[in-house]
């Protein structure tokens, strides 16, 4: 706004699509959709919040939020007509402050049903039951491209359903005891069992490409397409080649048993951890780059949970948040919790873009949190109780 201010040449500088590209590319910032109908108060009718008892705070009601999206467009609709990378950086930089300091538009709480359902998120109405699974899968997984649904359990089969209409398209048959873990890339299916299998599948036709002897039960595993990673034996996370079944490096330094897998196949690296260390492995070199001690209130005593942005790793371990710098070995940034902290265990953690981080814990509250300052910065959803332990 100061450059702008100079004079009308310097003005159009300032608006010149490239220079706000370029801003663009170094925050990050990506193209976003068109607005939800969710983001026009499609959740606004639904009273499944006051049914669950979860009070949602200082949330915004649709005329509200209509008349600020006008406000919105009106103030700055010239700037969108000349650079949609200034666009782009504005409405990007707006939500940010949003997440830190605006009401919540709307909201709303997915009521539970015993069967399996897909929802549609816009008016959080169920859009189809998955037929045939009658609730025994432990976990589904959906296809980039949305096409493709797929869920397996206690009975040791995957189901392969349609992602428009929930019809099953495939039985997947092969394992003998329970899966524990799947990681879908493409069309190609990567399952885990506790018959110390790891089984490769193409879910378009329902075959299975691919079986691994492993030679223990599996508990995470993730697939880029290529390379599967997985816990193996004595504490070691192991990494093969789906295509030629070869194991490419057992990678050894854990002394318990592994709780929490990462792969950021981009960059070559695995994240391994459980409630006493975690550790970075670069995948090319099978060697390990930095190792961080963590502990929670008690060893192995609540949910333990990773995610990676950038340089910048977020683990959770009971209900205590620490926050890592990958680089040169290693380095603890900050270790969130105290006054403002979950005061039960966190169970769901979300990583946003420009260092907000989203936590949940069993309590039932939802907290926001700065990453790269260290700091709490709001409480989203309050608890059921005054009473954590309820």
């Amino acid at each position: 706004m100061s450059c702008a201010g100079v004079s009308r040449t310097w003005q159009r500088i300032c608006e010149d699509d490239q220079t706000w590209r370029q801003k663009c590319f170094e925050n990050g910032y990506v193209e976003f959709d068109a607005p939800s109908f969710r983001f026009l108060g499609g959740w606004a009718a639904n009273r499944a919040n006051e049914q669950a008892g979860i009070t949602i705070s200082s949330h915004m009601d649709l005329q509200e939020a209509q008349q600020n999206r006008q406000a919105r467009e009106i103030a700055y609709g010239h700037c969108y007509e000349r650079s949609s990378w200034k666009s782009l950086y504005l409405r990007k930089r707006r939500i940010i402050s949003n997440w830190r300091s605006r009401a919540i538009q709307s909201s709303t709480v997915l009521e539970y049903w015993k069967a399996s359902r897909v929802w549609n998120v816009d008016d959080a109405q169920p859009a189809f039951a998955l037929t045939g699974d009658n609730g025994f899968s432990l976990s589904y997984q959906v296809s980039e491209d949305g096409k493709y649904i797929v869920g397996g359990g206690m009975v040791g089969r995957v189901r392969v359903w349609c992602g428009q209409t929930g019809a099953q398209l495939h039985l997947l048959q092969g394992h003998t005891d329970r899966i524990s873990c799947m990681s879908i890339h493409g069309t190609t299916l990567v399952s885990g069992s506790w018959d110390q299998t790891l089984r490769v599948w193409d879910i378009v036709h329902g075959k299975c490409l691919h079986i691994l002897a492993v030679k223990t039960w599996v508990g995470f595993v993730k697939f880029d397409g290529e390379r599967v990673v997985f816990d193996g034996q004595a504490f070691a996370v192991n990494v093969w080649n789906v295509h030629t079944e070869e194991c490419l490096h057992t990678l050894t330094g854990h002394t318990e048993r592994i709780s929490s897998l990462l792969f950021e196949p981009e960059r070559d690296l695995v994240f391994s951890g459980n409630s006493g260390s975690i550790r970075v492995w670069d995948v090319r070199s099978a060697t390990c780059i930095a190792h961080f001690v963590v502990y929670g209130r008690s060893r192995h005593s609540g949910y333990f949970g990773m995610q990676f942005r950038g340089n910048i790793l977020v683990c959770l371990c009971d209900s205590d948040i620490w926050v890592w710098d990958i680089r040169e070995g290693g380095s603890c940034l900050h270790h969130l919790h105290g006054v403002n902290g979950q005061t039960s265990d966190i169970t769901s953690l979300q990583l946003l873009d420009s260092g907000l981080l989203v936590t949940g814990s069993v309590d039932g509250s939802v907290k926001l949190w700065d990453v790269d300052k260290g700091t709490f910065v709001r409480e989203l959803v309050r608890s059921r109780s005054d009473d954590p332990r309820e």
